[in-house]
């Protein structure tokens, strides 16, 4: 019996341990293992890493356009990245590219436009006052990421008639120096200067440093090389030019719209002039200046609101030429101008105003039967200027004029031919 309740109390006692193994081994969890590193975000994974690179753009463009145009000129040649700008540089360009002319940073110079040389620059701000500077990302490059920027600029310039008053080309360096009397810089009167606004491109390829972001390279869109084509004024293909009055700024769409408005009434009285005066007015126009105006003057075509709107002088003749206006040979007069489409020219300027003007005019000819009217197209170009602070017209253009097709006869010539059509398919069997 004894011999029994051994046997008995061995069996339990195995079992109780194979037991407890097993479920030691069922339930304890697996040793732990080592956890994955957090995964880096960069502009091509994260919208918050590439609005990261967007912002950082505004503030290194802020930075580069925020010195004076002359402060780069030894900057341009020799490839020192200044200080202004040095703490947005990556460090690799800074180790290998400063102070070589061939640098990938194109520092901010002097480019030619339409016929005026631009000497500085300043960033534009929207309706909202913020930078216009735009930059999408456009892909990876090795560890560097590209992207395309447009930086909204004013830039302030001279016509090339006056630049070449007081700039001088260095032949030696290819940069423009101003010229020097007695030892001196000319001093350029505020008054020569002009402004237009456009846009500068470029491409930016930015690195990872740190928990931010560097430059790279920064370079003109569409650029030239070597550094001597590449800074001469005519290398402008990486500028754009914008229109200057910003119809989102209420400022300078009211500018806008007063400015159209002068023209719109301008125009409308011309409708004055019909063929009799027309002859007056030219005869007037060889005369001389004062007879010119008087006339013009007696009719009401040179006031709006009883302010002169015509800015005349000794070159009339040039400016407002006999030929430019409306009313050509068989008119009899104009007796409505519709459809009047006025636009902003590439070539406004804060100080010479310039728009295309295009309507269409209801014409009585001369040697038609009375009551038919014809319409034609006109074409103009027309600048306007401040002088003592009120708005005139400067010179008008006339582009081209030409009868437009009367849609209503073409219709119904199209009538007659599918009546002719219809009538000739005709089965008469």
């Amino acid at each position: 019996m004894n011999k029994k309740l051994k046997i008995l109390a061995v069996s339990t006692l195995i079992t109780a341990t194979v037991f407890s193994t097993g479920c030691s081994v069922l339930f304890n969890k697996p040793p732990a293992t080592d956890t994955e590193p957090p995964k880096i975000e960069t502009p091509d994974t994260s919208a918050e890493e590439d609005k990261k690179v967007q912002e950082f753009m505004t503030e290194y463009f802020g930075a580069l356009f925020g010195q004076n145009v002359e402060s780069y000129k030894n900057n341009l040649l020799t490839g020192e990245i200044p200080a202004n700008i040095k703490n947005y540089i990556a460090e690799r360009t800074i180790k290998e590219g400063d102070k070589n002319p061939e640098v990938g940073i194109h520092f901010p110079r002097f480019v030619e436009v339409n016929g005026m040389t631009m000497l500085n620059y300043e960033i534009l701000k929207d309706a909202n006052n913020n930078p216009v500077i735009e930059s999408d990302f456009i892909g990876k490059n090795g560890d560097a990421y590209l992207y395309y920027v447009r930086v909204g600029l004013k830039a302030k310039g001279l016509p090339n008639s006056l630049f070449h008053k007081y700039y001088v080309l260095n032949n030696e360096t290819n940069v423009y120096e101003k010229i020097k009397e007695n030892g001196v810089d000319k001093v350029v009167p505020e008054e020569d200067y002009d402004y237009i606004k456009v846009t500068a491109k470029y491409d930016v390829e930015v690195v990872k440093e740190g928990d931010g972001y560097k430059v790279l390279t920064q370079k003109e869109a569409d650029f030239k090389s070597p550094l001597s084509k590449r800074i001469s004024k005519l290398n402008n293909e990486f500028i754009e030019k914008r229109q200057y009055l910003d119809e989102n700024i209420p400022e300078e769409k009211q500018q806008l719209d007063n400015e159209k408005a002068l023209l719109e009434q301008f125009f409308k009285n011309l409708l004055a002039l019909d063929r009799e005066r027309m002859a007056l007015l030219r005869a007037k126009w060889y005369e001389g200046y004062t007879g010119f105006m008087e006339f013009l003057s007696g009719l009401g075509i040179n006031k709006v609101n009883d302010k002169e709107i015509l800015f005349t002088d000794a070159n009339y003749t040039q400016k407002f030429n006999i030929m430019s206006f409306p009313l050509q040979v068989n008119m009899e007069r104009i007796e409505s101008i519709d459809n009047i489409k006025i636009i902003q020219h590439p070539g406004y300027t804060q100080k010479n105003k310039m728009y295309f003007v295009i309507f269409d005019a209801s014409v009585v000819k001369a040697n038609g039967m009375i009551g038919d009217k014809v319409v034609y197209k006109y074409d103009y170009t027309v600048s306007m200027k401040n002088k003592d602070n009120k708005l005139m017209i400067d010179e008008i253009k006339l582009n081209e004029f030409y009868q437009k097709k009367d849609t209503k006869q073409s219709e119904k010539k199209d009538e007659k031919k599918e009546e002719k059509k219809e009538e000739d398919t005709i089965d008469l069997m």
